[in-house]
């Protein structure tokens, strides 16, 4: 998976996954510069995930899945009406919806970890 990790001038965090996989770059960006321990926090969630167990995180604006086969973010059809903006966004960078593998996406999350 193609990664660029940026900072702006006041310090938040530029996070871009590629065209293919846009809706991880925004969700990702959003929830670190909310929160800087949100990678780890992440990390520690998915090396607990055993078997056939799925985690899920409804935020605001997304809802992420992972199993230990597929990783999964998409635009909440719930909270977007309430965020139009959002959804125009995703839509129009067709970021709606995201995908890989368990592996690479926590690949991923590490190579964001130790930037």
């Amino acid at each position: 998976m193609e990664l660029t990790i940026r900072r702006s001038l006041d310090g938040a965090f530029i996070i871009d996954c590629g065209d293919e996989h846009r809706c991880f770059s925004m969700w990702l960006e959003r929830e670190l510069n909310k929160d800087r321990q949100f990678i780890p926090s992440l990390l520690s969630k998915l090396h607990n995930l055993s078997g056939l167990a799925e985690l899920r995180i409804d935020s605001d604006e997304f809802r992420f899945v992972a199993n230990l086969d597929e990783v999964t973010i998409a635009v909440s059809q719930d909270d977007a009406s309430n965020n139009q903006a959002l959804l125009e966004e995703a839509m129009s960078l067709d970021a709606a919806h995201s995908a890989c593998g368990y592996d690479d996406f926590l690949e991923l999350l590490n190579s964001i970890a130790t930037y």
